[in-house]
């Protein structure tokens, strides 16, 4: 297994307790838009043995192309000892990087991509949405749906110059009007993929509508490998949600 140590370019914060962390890029290091990757901090390995408190799964936000690795992440005033440790971590210091995978790259069929996606997992969807302003090749079209609080629209100038006619986006800060707007894209995008990243009930929830409005399985993208994908479809089977 390939690691890699890295330093921290940049610290952001993007709105209350959510920050991002800009690493520098290795030179022989390539990825998928959609990758995530296994985040080390300093200490981790330090006793011989791996401290898994210190290590973290997180989603690389940006492409190969832009030349760095980007992470967002929340910072809430109760932390975790891996929250803690990157809480004080600064610019220039060094942290371990490794595991770089993605299940969510873009698929190339001429059918529509609908990105379904809970406040951070945008994090995830940036790239998608990089890439395919970078080449749309066989994608006639580009929805993406963000729900979250009101006004904490992550990332949302970096799409200002992206082609609207294929392109478009929706900014929500409700359940009920996110639970809508799927249904209404099931019917009226019934061709598309969706894309779906977000927190467990939030999967639990998007999924449960999607298949209740005849999006097959196939046409739905998580970011599992095909093992959990298929236990969690399963999961799918006694669930029921609550409007």
């Amino acid at each position: 297994m390939d690691k890699f140590q890295v330093k921290i370019l940049d610290i952001k914060e993007e709105y209350k307790y959510v920050w991002t962390y800009t690493l520098e890029k290795p030179d022989d290091l390539n990825w998928d838009e959609g990758s995530s990757f296994h985040l080390a901090l300093p200490g981790y390995d330090e006793t011989g043995e791996v401290n898994k408190k210190l290590i973290h799964h997180l989603s690389i936000n940006t492409l190969t192309s832009e030349g760095n690795i980007r992470f967002t992440t929340k910072i809430p005033i109760r932390k975790s000892p891996f929250k803690k440790t990157l809480s004080i971590l600064k610019i220039g210091d060094t942290v371990t990087i490794f595991k770089l995978k993605s299940h969510m790259s873009l698929k190339r069929e001429n059918r529509p991509l609908v990105a379904l996606s809970q406040g951070l997992a945008m994090s995830t969807i940036r790239p998608l949405i990089k890439r395919f302003e970078e080449d749309n090749t066989d994608i006639p079209e580009f929805i993406s749906v963000n729900v979250n609080t009101k006004d904490t629209h992550l990332y949302e100038s970096d799409f200002e110059n992206i082609d609207g006619s294929l392109l478009v986006k929706y900014w929500l800060d409700s359940r009920s009007d996110y639970l809508e707007k799927i249904k209404e894209l099931a019917n009226d995008r019934s061709d598309s993929y969706f894309y779906v990243v977000g927190s467990e009930n939030f999967l639990l929830d998007t999924l449960f509508v999607l298949l209740e409005e005849g999006i097959s399985e196939q046409a739905i993208v998580i970011d599992k490998d095909k093992e959990k994908r298929d236990i969690f479809l399963q999961s799918l089977e006694n669930y029921n949600i609550i409007y």
